[in-house]
């Protein structure tokens, strides 16, 4: 027999274990985009959720801005230049040993993260939430409207995505451009283009997860820019291919994460 009362002990853990997790799946999504079309595993990803972060800090506290109008310019203008800057730098290394590309990125991660810090200052600085507070009872939890709301949008985009690479021109040449880019290009369609494009859309992602995971941590860029490490962890789960997998490795480490609080504590104690 079940234990209930220990098992609904748990079950406010999982929520947010589900709620971070979504958050990392979203990161982990846009990092296997870069990583099927360019075969380079982007150390780099998390200082653009950071930026993406920072921006919207810049945009909503300190001009005023409306964080809708603040949270689209921060998906569709800050993530995708940020993608561009990072697409041109690992084309120029694509003759280069892999060694050379993993220092790079991480080369851009460290400088990015030390002039956050010299504008920011290295405390954690407060990021109030924007999404709705008010709560709803699901299953004897109380879960704010806010959390249902990242975790379907999480669950749309990771579909999206999904459709996305099956149904569009655009999705089956970033496949295709993994496979045979000489080929590809006898088609009249740029390689060059379409690896462009995932890492813009990789970086919309990661954009976005940095948003949204600053409203839970605050806005500290080293730890934003950790967020590459719970990314990589989803994205190996599903073997740095399978977008489905990717996104419940994504949620498997929320919840990992979340329910190991409660067993460190309790082995504290």
């Amino acid at each position: 027999m079940w234990d209930l009362p220990a098992v609904n002990s748990f079950l406010p853990l999982i929520v947010v274990g589900l709620v971070s997790g979504s958050v990392y799946s979203l990161a982990a999504l846009g990092l296997v985009l870069t990583y099927k079309t360019s075969g380079i595993f982007n150390f780099a990803h998390g200082i653009v959720a950071a930026l993406g972060a920072f921006a919207f800090y810049e945009l909503r506290d300190r001009h005023g801005m409306p964080w809708p109008i603040a949270f689209v310019l921060c998906v569709v203008v800050v993530g995708p230049m940020l993608g561009v800057i990072l697409e041109r730098l690992t084309r120029g290394l694509a003759g280069a040993p892999t060694a050379t590309k993993i220092v790079a990125t991480l080369g851009v991660l460290v400088g990015v993260q030390q002039l956050l810090i010299i504008r920011y200052g290295a405390a954690t600085l407060a990021f109030p939430g924007f999404l709705p507070a008010r709560r709803v009872r699901i299953a004897s939890v109380n879960v704010e409207v806010g959390q249902l709301i990242v975790m379907a949008a999480v669950l749309g985009a990771a579909v999206g995505l999904s459709l996305f690479f099956r149904l569009s021109r655009l999705g089956r040449a970033m496949r295709g451009v993994v496979d045979d880019p000489s080929l590809l290009a006898l088609t009249g369609t740029d390689p060059v283009v379409v690896r462009r494009w995932a890492w813009c859309i990789g970086a919309a992602f990661a954009s976005a997860s940095g948003v949204l995971l600053a409203t839970s941590v605050g806005l500290d860029a080293a730890v934003l820019t950790l967020l590459v490490v719970q990314a990589f962890g989803a994205a190996a789960v599903g073997l740095f291919t399978s977008l489905p997998l990717t996104y419940a490795g994504g949620l498997a480490v929320g919840i990992g994460a979340a329910l190991s609080t409660k067993y460190v504590g309790s082995i504290s104690c």
